[in-house]
């Protein structure tokens, strides 16, 4: 059981940014609080998705909101990963956030209009 907890931990300490990481940033404060916050939108989108499997008739509602949510999350990740726009990164690192958040607009707006 230790070596499976040691591996959990290994994985959130490594997808986990640093204080030292969001320090250097030209906004510390305000990385952590939209970290916080996109935490928050990635927490409410599971939640909402898990709810949709209960609700027979109106389940395209939550999952439509649910992809809103994790669209919002992949900008609040655009602007982590930028520095608010004033750091140049590379596209390979920028492509689920590119790709996908435009798609999770689309999806939850396939899902609303249902």
């Amino acid at each position: 059981m230790s070596k499976i907890y040691d591996k959990f931990k290994h994985g959130v300490d490594a997808t986990t940014p640093d204080a030292d990481e969001l320090t250097k940033s030209k906004h510390p404060k305000a990385a952590y609080i939209i970290l916080y916050i996109r935490n928050l939108f990635i927490g409410a989108a599971a939640v909402l998705f898990i709810c949709s499997f209960f609700m027979d008739k109106i389940y395209h509602i939550p999952k439509g909101i649910g992809y809103f949510c994790g669209a919002v999350a992949y900008v609040l990740e655009l602007l982590l990963l930028t520095d608010f726009f004033k750091k140049k990164v590379h596209h390979k690192e920028m492509f689920m956030v590119y790709c996908l958040g435009p798609l999770y607009l689309l999806m939850g707006l396939n899902y609303i209009l249902k």
